[in-house]
């Protein structure tokens, strides 16, 4: 079937429906009630510095750096495979030394201040491919809206 151009925005509504939803059954059934946690309030801002709590020792940090390492692994080759898919639609080549530096870096840095692991978001990349984005401002104007 042919793609039609101007409907490029329908798949990028999916996650919001899927808030909206969720959020309409949990009302709907006052899963509050029943022991669902709900956030009321996010602080906005940057997270503060957690440089102080990190701590190399005690019964859990064997567990933690198994756990870690898997994430790493697991979030590294989710990055090349989404960046080497678009590479290849694109026509241009993917250095994974860059990227696995990139990464690294980045989750380090996110890291010191309790930053979720971060990795090569499958569905930003396919939004901006979507929608027709040629550059990196399209990441910067997604964080800001």
């Amino acid at each position: 079937a042919r793609r039609k151009k101007n409907l490029f925005w329908l798949p990028a509504i999916a996650p919001l429906l899927s808030v909206i939803l969720s959020t309409l059954i949990v009302y709907l059934t006052k899963a509050d009630k029943q022991g669902v946690n709900i956030i009321k309030h996010v602080k906005g801002g940057l997270n503060q510095s957690s440089v102080h709590q990190l701590q190399f020792h005690g019964q859990n940090v064997g567990q933690a750096a198994k756990i870690g390492l898997v994430c790493a692994v697991i979030a590294l080759t989710e990055a090349m495979a989404v960046g080497r898919s678009f590479a290849s639609i694109k026509g241009y080549q993917l250095d994974g030394n860059r990227e696995m530096f990139s990464m690294g870096m980045m989750n380090i840095a996110g890291s010191l201040s309790s930053c979720y692991v971060a990795t090569g978001s499958f569905s930003r990349t396919a939004v901006n491919f979507s929608a027709g984005c040629q550059t990196a401002i399209s990441n910067i104007v997604m964080a800001l809206t």
